[in-house]
């Protein structure tokens, strides 16, 4: 046995280490290549992306869906916005509020970006089966859809 398989298998939190190594194996190589290249850094992509599918949202809204510290996240929004990657206007119900969207320019890197992340992730699932990949989903997503707190718990 290897002794990365050992490491990955043998520990008391095998389905979390294995789960991050996995994490940074396929997307760092990606993050790393986007802040080089382009000089979008995780945070920035990550406020990107979420700005991008959900339309317009909030920093809240970036920080609760990927776990990203507000701090990072304000600095991302601050970094896209003084690069006209996104736009910000007050919410009218709420002014305290920043309701942020993302630009032309924003939806061409983010299209980009996003290529990249693909390429990355057929590679990551390259040795799985059509049904295996269909199983790996559906655990995911039992894992990712629950309601019960635990994500807040600690």
């Amino acid at each position: 046995m290897s002794v990365l398989r050992a490491v990955l298998q043998r520990n008391k939190i095998a389905y979390l280490y294995r789960l991050g190594y996995l994490f940074n194996q396929s997307m760092g190589p990606v993050y790393k290549q986007t802040e080089r290249d382009l000089g979008i850094a995780r945070p920035q992509f990550a406020s990107l992306f979420c700005i991008a599918h959900l339309g317009q949202s909030t920093a809240s809204d970036i920080v609760e869906l990927t776990g990203i510290p507000k701090n990072s996240v304000s600095r991302a929004v601050q970094r896209l916005l003084g690069d006209g990657l996104i736009a910000s206007v007050n919410d009218e119900a709420d002014g305290r509020r920043a309701l942020l969207s993302i630009t032309v320019s924003g939806q061409k890197i983010h299209d980009e970006i996003l290529a990249l992340f693909v390429q990355r992730q057929r590679q990551l699932l390259a040795p799985l089966s059509t049904p295996e990949r269909k199983e790996l989903d559906r655990l995911l997503n039992k894992l990712a859809d629950r309601d019960d707190g635990w994500a807040q718990s600690m």
